[in-house]
C-alpha cells in the first residue's frame, strides 16, 4: 500500500493532499485546492475521502473532488458542521474504518480544530496539521487550543516506532524518530 503525496496550492500557500493507494481502491485525505490534480493522482475508483480538519485549505476542494467521484465523505462533526459540510459519514474516536482493503484507525486529536483527528495506517499516521515539520499546528486562532494539543500529541506519540512516517498538511513527509529528537514543540513522553 503507498502514500502518495499530492502538494496543491490554496492561494498561493501549499497544502499537501494524499491519495493511499489501498488494495481495492482509492482513498483522498484532504482535498484542500485543484481538485483536478488530486484526481489525476487516482489510479482506480476513489472509495472515500477522508479529512483530518475542516480548516479552508483542507477542504477547499471537497465538493469538486466528491461530485467527480461519488465517493463518501468522512469527517468529524466538530469540524463538519462549522464548515457547512452536509451529508458526511461522522467519525468517532477509536473507530476502524475498513475501506478498499485498508484498515485505519481513527484518533480525535484536537488542539489545532475542535474535530482534527488523525488516521493510523499500520504504522503511519495522517495527521493533519497536528504536527508540521518542526513545530505543531497553530493554536493563536479560534477553536485551537495549546492544552488540547498537547494532550493529542500525548495521544499519538507512544504508537510511534523508528519506521512511523508521518503525512501532515504542510510540507515533506516527515520521520517520527526524527521529529521526536528534533521538534522542539512536541512534550516530553511520559515513561
Amino acid at each position: 500500500m503507498e502514500i502518495e503525496r499530492v502538494a496543491v496550492s490554496f492561494d498561493g500557500f501549499e497544502v499537501n493532499s494524499y491519495v493511499v493507494h489501498a488494495p481495492q481502491g482509492e482513498l483522498v485525505v484532504d482535498a484542500g485546492a485543484e481538485p483536478e490534480r488530486i484526481l489525476g493522482r487516482l489510479r482506480g475508483e476513489a472509495v472515500a475521502i477522508l479529512i483530518t480538519h475542516g480548516h479552508a485549505d483542507h477542504i477547499g476542494a471537497l465538493e469538486e473532488v466528491r461530485r467527480a467521484t461519488g465517493a463518501p465523505v468522512y469527517m468529524h462533526p466538530a469540524d463538519a458542521e462549522p464548515a457547512g459540510v452536509a451529508g458526511y459519514d461522522p467519525l468517532e474516536d477509536g473507530r476502524l474504518l475498513e475501506l478498499g482493503g485498508a484498515a485505519l484507525r481513527v484518533l480525535h486529536t484536537p488542539g489545532h480544530s475542535p474535530g482534527s483527528v488523525t488516521f493510523v495506517l499500520g504504522e503511519d499516521q495522517l495527521v493533519g496539521d497536528l504536527i508540521l515539520p518542526g513545530s505543531v499546528g497553530r493554536t493563536d486562532i479560534p477553536g485551537a487550543s495549546w492544552e488540547e494539543i498537547e494532550l493529542s500529541l500525548r495521544r499519538v506519540m507512544p504508537l510511534w516506532s523508528e519506521r512511523t512516517r508521518l503525512y501532515c498538511g504542510h510540507g515533506p513527509v516527515l520521520s517520527a524518530a526524527e521529529e521526536r529528537a528534533k521538534n522542539p514543540y512536541l512534550p516530553p513522553e511520559v515513561a
